[in-house]
């Protein structure tokens, strides 16, 4: 079931706009019906509300449990609308009187606590989730029950889900942005770190469960890891279950085969829906694809996924080593961790945009050779030039303008300072980060060197760390 979001794609609308709640019923219904083990289906949304013949805005399964918009729960949250609805019961956006916020509530249908592995499932998604403090993990704020009905109230998140956010990549053609899909999953990733740092598994990681609180215009997008409903605390030592829970089109073969009981593996699970969901936002589709739950978990189990490169071309070729490895069958084979495996991730997407031309000048023969070893390993995929001299420099940049040139202050003839007036006096250069090394010079020679327009000014000897860093800052500044 999902739980806390508005259906809305990418730009939010009025709040007239978003108050039948009937499209988020809709699709919380076909996500629950990817899930085993959860519960029956909801009942079928009702038309829009005010429409000819069209029933109140409350939900099915809202009347059904006896709640409507306007209740009072525990004195404090007052219902507004609903937001989704599932196999187990339903999601509330609500008014917290007290604090003044907006949150959200899911309450459990009763009758499902007559089977004791769903009352320990609704008690241990509660558990789970108020144990874990962290920006990229939905906040649960409260637990108890109204009049039977067991709840637990939430933070709520305006916003997409990110399978929102793929189905309108997929509207618009072509699969997403690599850099807007690395930045989603940094922050899943950081989420999930924190999840399995608590000691426990989410075991139901999808596109639907990561909520967007807006849209992937700017860096201040935040992204949170939601529904811990089939999570298992590892510290309980319940040992698993016999209920196989999870979405086929995520699930871990060890998963698909009740197989995932050992503490020391529980977590690669996740992992391996993290290798799903990375392959799907980088190349814009699953690794697999199949009509029926059976059949898809019948290829996790048994089929290998295409290297990612072979469905984008212009996705660069380290995310299939990633990828694959998050994907691969024995769970001892994947990641160890999530952070293993989100440093991967963010290391290939470094080097992507790493400079692919570096230009050395410096007259110092031992020093330029060391200089070029530090580079070589820092930049792998880099072209690396060497010269003696300002005059072989310039002659190197008019054969092909360079990412970044590394230039010494003191040299014979064209030295540092007229190097970089020269190289600033083309207009080929406005893309290209100078950075100045010298063993004397100071603060006075920074300040004209900096008028001139050089990016950055180092005191011999540096440190191989440093100057990477200096030059992956420059070089993105500059537009790289």
């Amino acid at each position: 079931m999902r739980p806390v979001q508005h259906p809305e794609h990418l730009t939010p609308k009025p709040a007239e706009e978003r108050s039948s709640g009937v499209e988020p019923i809709d699709r919380a219904r076909r996500d629950a019906s990817t899930e085993t083990g959860i519960g029956p289906a909801a009942p079928p949304a009702p038309a829009p509300a005010g429409a000819p013949g069209g029933p109140d805005p409350d939900s099915p399964t809202m009347r059904e449990l006896g709640l409507r918009s306007g209740t009072l729960v525990d004195g404090t949250y007052r219902i507004v609308r609903p937001l989704g609805a599932g196999g187990m019961g339903v999601v509330t956006l609500a008014y917290d009187i007290r604090l003044d916020r907006r949150v959200a509530i899911k309450f459990i249908r009763p009758e499902l606590f007559r089977q004791a592995s769903l009352r320990d499932l609704f008690h241990g998604e509660a558990r789970a989730m108020a144990r874990v403090s962290h920006p990229n993990v939905l906040t649960v704020h409260a637990f108890g029950e109204h009049e039977g009905i067991p709840y637990f109230v939430m933070e709520y998140v305006e916003g997409p889900t990110v399978e929102d956010w793929l189905a309108r990549r997929r509207e618009l053609g072509g699969a997403p942005d690599v850099g807007d899909a690395v930045r989603l999953l940094d922050q899943v990733c950081l989420g999930v770190e924190a999840i399995h740092a608590a000691s426990t598994v989410h075991r139901d990681l999808k596109p639907s469960n990561l909520l967007m609180s807006g849209e992937l215009v700017d860096d201040h997008v935040r992204v949170a890891v939601s529904d811990l409903g089939v999570a298992r605390i590892l510290e309980d030592g319940s040992g698993g279950s016999s209920c196989l829970v999870g979405s086929a089109q995520y699930m871990a073969p060890e998963a698909a085969l009740g197989d995932d009981s050992k503490p020391e593996l529980a977590t690669r699970r996740d992992i391996y829906a993290l290798g799903c969901i990375a392959y799907e936002l980088l190349t814009g589709r699953p690794p697999f694809d199949a009509p029926s739950d059976i059949g898809l978990m019948s290829k996790h189990l048994l089929e290998a996924p295409p290297p990612p490169t072979s469905l984008r071309a212009d996705l660069p070729p380290g995310y299939d080593e990633v990828l694959l490895r998050a994907l691969e069958k024995d769970p001892l084979e994947r990641w160890p961790s999530v952070a293993e495996l989100r440093r991967a991730l963010l290391a290939v997407h470094e080097r992507d945009h790493d400079p692919k031309r570096i230009l050395v000048a410096d007259d110092d023969d031992d020093w330029r050779e060391l200089l070029r070893l530090a580079l070589a390993k820092r930049f792998p995929d880099a072209q690396i030039d060497l010269v003696r001299d300002g005059e072989q420099a310039m002659a190197k940049f008019e054969e092909h303008p360079y990412a970044v040139v590394l230039v010494d202050l003191q040299m014979p003839a064209v030295d540092g300072i007229e190097l970089t007036s020269r190289l600033r006096a083309k207009s080929v250069s406005a893309s290209t980060a100078i950075i100045v090394m010298t063993a004397a010079g100071g603060s006075g020679e920074w300040r004209r060197l900096s008028k001139l327009g050089a990016d950055g000014f180092l005191v011999k000897p540096v440190d191989p760390e440093d100057i990477a860093m200096l030059i992956r800052r420059t070089h993105r500044s500059r537009g790289g």
